[in-house]
């Protein structure tokens, strides 16, 4: 009776699978590729934060942008830089104004200022608006109480230019915000009204 070897040709036995050590290097090896892609998804998602941002933050300055110009279309006179002025409806509490628009109906002038927040649920410096309420429709209310609100906040500066050929104003917001991994980014919107 003869027994058939299957062995190798030069009488050494064939592997079958892997060895530990060949199983421990292609899981190192895996989770290094693992954690490489789990960093670039949330560098990615970072960034998706910091653009929907901006975006939030552009949307906000251009309304409160549109707000100025149009407290200047029915501007009589307006004064750059004004001095405090014991007339005004409102108190500045301390910020500074920065533009006084006199408008052609009325007596009391809407007042932009730069400052300290009314209250600690805004970040930081806020643009502020010291002139009369809107009703429902986004009017001049008809009882035109004085009101000072905060137009948008976060504002590292507001100025305003006056052009030395035309009677027109050039308007810049500029505000910093968080753009994650610790850095901050600067944006300005700015409109001619």
């Amino acid at each position: 009776m003869r027994i058939k070897c299957f062995c190798a040709g030069d009488g050494r036995h064939r592997r079958a699978g892997f060895t530990l050590v060949e199983l421990m290097l292609a899981m190192v090896l895996g989770l290094m590729l693992f954690g490489v892609v789990v960093r670039l998804l949330m560098a990615e998602s970072a960034q998706g934060v910091a653009m929907a941002q901006r975006l939030q933050m552009r949307r906000l300055q251009h309304r409160a942008l549109a707000l100025v110009k149009g407290d200047l279309a029915t501007a009589a006179a307006w004064q750059l830089q004004p001095v405090s002025d014991a007339n005004w409806r409102c108190s500045m509490a301390g910020r500074q104004p920065v533009l006084a628009i006199t408008p052609r109906h009325g007596t009391s002038a809407v007042v932009y200022s730069v400052g300290e927040a009314p209250s600690a649920i805004w970040r930081g410096s806020v643009l502020m608006r010291c002139g009369p309420a809107f009703d429902l429709y986004g009017q001049v209310s008809a009882s035109g109480h004085y009101q000072n609100r905060v137009v948008l906040d976060g504002v590292e500066q507001f100025t305003v230019e006056q052009d030395p050929n035309l009677p027109l104003l050039k308007l810049q917001i500029d505000q910093f915000f968080e753009a994650g991994f610790g850095r901050r980014q600067r944006l300005r919107s700015s409109d001619v009204g």
